[in-house]
């Protein structure tokens, strides 16, 4: 499996506003320090704040800061934010390609688990 560099600029973003605390942030800075296209990032702060994992204060002084303390903050949410999805295979969530399931269902449902469990266990502050 493989994450997308939606998911790595995400991160590395998100953790720049942790080394910041509760002090907002502007993007464009977020976008010079990280090399990250300021667009981009605009548009995926927009999922990270309608998620309730950023917020933002508006005006010349604004900007983004975590809605939460990055110890409260799991990176399986970001992620499923930023990805939509992590499971390896569609047949991963519980459905099954045929009755009884098929021969390689049972290994894609215990990469899926193995996988969430580690991000679940995980905050932004682990970074």
């Amino acid at each position: 499996m493989k994450f997308s560099t939606r998911t790595e600029y995400g991160l590395r973003a998100l953790s720049q506003l942790d080394k910041t605390g509760k002090k907002a942030v502007s993007l464009a800075s977020v976008a010079k320090e990280e090399k990250i296209s300021l667009a981009y990032l605009e548009r995926m702060f927009a999922s990270l704040k309608k998620a309730k994992i950023v917020k933002a204060d508006l005006g010349k002084k604004g900007g983004y800061y975590l809605a939460k303390p990055a110890g409260q903050i799991k990176l399986f949410d970001v992620i499923i934010v930023l990805e939509g999805d992590v499971k390896p295979y569609k047949c991963a969530d519980g459905a099954v390609c045929k009755p009884g399931g098929c021969s390689v269902h049972r290994i894609w449902v215990e990469i899926y688990k193995s996988l969430e469990k580690v991000l679940k266990n995980k905050t932004l502050n682990s970074l």
